[in-house]
Order: structure tokens, then sequence, then C-alpha cells
């Protein structure tokens, strides 16, 4: 039984942190021990209801030649963006044609007419993760919290875990217009900054099921901040999490966008990347906004390296 008003009570595991951060490399190495099963971005954006979404998905099917793991594309070509993109996140998260309708069945025999409120869209997320879990029986399973609403998550699941990653936001700035996502440096920095208040208030008032890291270490020093991370968490550390490019991990992030630098081990070459990337008056910029939390982090507001918490 769930406690008033949560979705699901039992243990489940949360990368945090906002885009470009590197949450799916952290979700990579968590996904890789052997008692975790991880989604990666299940939390949909409002998207219309069960009944349309199963019809979608079999005109994905149609167009795929039944092929489920290419529907999602298929979908997308035809100019059904959104659910395209739901049928893509469901496959890579393990699960299967079958297994989809049966969730959204489930949820159109709720009465779910929409799936739009926040509670709506963690429990479609909640549910492709709980069914790829049934099908590995992993002691922890879960999705990327790709969202700054950190404490109303753990009031719907209160079992929670949350591993917050946090990226010098210079370099956040800079992997942004590189995937030339449509946001300003003071939208990225507002960003930067409401996440990582919003997890630091989290975190104050729930230590012991939360814990930050910091990307670049995680990158320059694995094994102190994969230790740290589990030093929370109610598994064992395995050695496999250290090879995650070389892991049942990999089969799900197979069509991911972030794909192939995942098949590889930790590298630190986008450390510090705005050094190049970015202009002075980006910097200046960036630094005005950002900066005493960036010090707060041990982020120098000069140039070079990244130096440990």
């Amino acid at each position: 039984m769930t406690r008033d008003g949560a979705i699901d009570s039992h243990p489940m595991l949360f990368p945090c942190g906002m885009s470009r951060s590197g949450t799916t490399l952290l979700a990579t190495v968590l996904d890789s021990h052997s008692q975790v099963c991880m989604g990666y971005e299940l939390i949909p954006p409002v998207l219309p209801g069960p009944v349309e979404l199963l019809a979608s998905l079999e005109q994905g099917m149609t167009l795929s030649d039944g092929d489920f793991s290419k529907a999602g594309k298929a979908l997308r070509h035809a100019g059904e963006n959104e659910a395209g993109l739901f049928i893509t996140r469901c496959c890579r998260a393990g699960i299967d044609a079958d297994d989809t309708r049966t969730l959204l069945n489930d949820l159109k025999n709720q009465g779910l007419t929409k799936i739009a409120t926040f509670r709506e869209r963690l429990t479609v997320a909640w549910k492709i993760a709980k069914t790829s879990q049934s099908k590995t029986g992993s002691k922890l399973f879960g999705f990327k919290l790709n969202i700054p609403s950190f404490e109303q998550s753990f009031q719907l699941f209160p079992g929670g875990y949350f591993v917050y990653i946090l990226r010098d936001p210079r370099d956040v700035v800079a992997s942004h217009r590189e995937r030339e996502f449509d946001r300003t440096t003071d939208e990225i920095c507002n960003a930067w900054l409401n996440y990582l208040t919003a997890f630091e208030k989290f975190n104050k008032a729930h230590p012991k099921v939360s814990i930050l890291v910091r990307y670049e270490d995680l990158v320059t020093q694995p094994r102190a901040s994969i230790e740290k991370m589990f030093g929370i968490l109610p598994i064992p550390l395995e050695e496999q999490v250290f090879q995650f490019y070389d892991s049942k991990a990999t089969e799900r992030i197979a069509n991911h966008p972030n794909a192939e630098n995942l098949k590889k081990d930790f590298f630190s070459t986008s450390v510090s990347r705005w050094e190049k990337d970015l202009t002075d008056d980006d910097v200046t910029q960036i630094t005005a906004r950002c900066g005493d939390k960036m010090a707060a982090y041990g982020y120098p507001l000069g140039k070079a390296s990244s130096v440990a918490i």
C-alpha cells in the first residue's frame, strides 16, 4: 500500500539535474548495476490521452512494418512528434509494443482522458519504469527527474532516492548552444539556479535520501564520486558500474542521442569547454548571474579547471 497521495512507496531511484549536465551519464552508470533498472527521459510533456496514444502506436507499428524499435521514429517522420517520442522512450526503457499497449489500456481503464497534470505525467513515467522493472526483477528502478520539482516528486514517491548532478553553468551554456537548444543564456542561468536551489532545499530537508555530485568530479574522480553516491543507496556498490560503457545499460541507450559517448569510458574533454566555446561577454554574463553558487561549489570564476568540493 502507498501512503496517502503517493503513486508508489517502494524504493525508487531518481537521477536529477538540468539538461546537458550529465544526467544521462549518471543514469547509465546507475543502470549498469545488476539490481537497478533505469528509465531515461520518461516524464512526458502534456500528451493526448491513452486512447489517442494507442491509435498512434498502431499507426507507428504499421509505418515501421511491425518493428517497435522503429515505430517512434516513423511516427515523428509522419509529423506525430510527441507520440513518436513517447513510443521511442518506451522502447528505450526496455519495454515492447505489447507492454506499451497494456500500460496504455490500464490508463484508459482508470478513466484518464489526457496526460496533463504533474501527477498524471509522473504516473505515466512510473508505469513505464515499473513495467521494465517487472521484466528484470531489479531491486531499484526509476527514471531521470529532469524537472526541479523534487519535493513534489518525493511526495508521490516517498521511497525515492535522489542523486543530483551539477555541472559548471558555463559548460552547460556551451553544451546547449552546441545542440542548438532554443534558450537564451539568461534562461539557462535561471534554470541552473532554479534547479540547484530547489535541490539544496530538498537535500537539507531529506539528507538521508539525497546527494549532490559534480559532473566534473564524476568524470575525473569516478571511484570517489560513485562511492559517495552509493553511500546513500540501499544496495551495495558493484565493480561493474565503473564499466558502465560495456554493460546492460548500453542496450537501453542504443538509439539515444548520446549513445556513442556513453559507450566510452569516463572522459574529461568536455570539462571547461567554455574556455574555447564562449566569448568573454558570455562568461561575464554567466558569472554575474551564477557566480555566488559557482564559487560555493568550487568552480573558479577565472580560467582553468575543476576544483573538488
